[in-house]
């Protein structure tokens, strides 16, 4: 097993520096956002969704440059997410129809 070490640490260097570098600006705010979650199963969870939607729905240049802004800005921190407006302003706040209007179905 001694043998192995040196292989071992190599792997994890070249897993470790090939993983920074892959992705984009919106699967690495996706990241920053699931860090929030209160534990690793959570976590887990989250970041596959983040990856299955990303495999559904493609994303644009103005996508990856907003979510490239929100990383340099630091509007997701895990602090900003405790508060509806800092829920907002980081771009995940849900905006429902107003209570007095009525659903319509066809």
């Amino acid at each position: 097993m001694k043998r192995l070490e040196p292989l071992l640490l190599l792997a994890c260097v070249l897993t470790v520096s090939l993983a920074a570098g892959c992705g984009n600006a919106c699967l690495q705010l996706a990241d920053q956002i699931c860090s929030c979650q209160p534990d690793d199963t959570s976590r887990a969870n989250c970041q596959q969704r983040a990856r299955d939607q990303a495999s559904i729905y493609p994303v644009r240049t103005q996508d990856e440059q907003a979510c490239q802004r929100a990383l340099d800005s630091h509007l997701c921190d895990c602090q900003h997410l405790l508060t509806p407006e800092g829920r907002q302003t980081c771009g995940i706040a849900y905006t429902f129809a107003p209570l007095d209007v009525p659903a319509t179905s066809r």
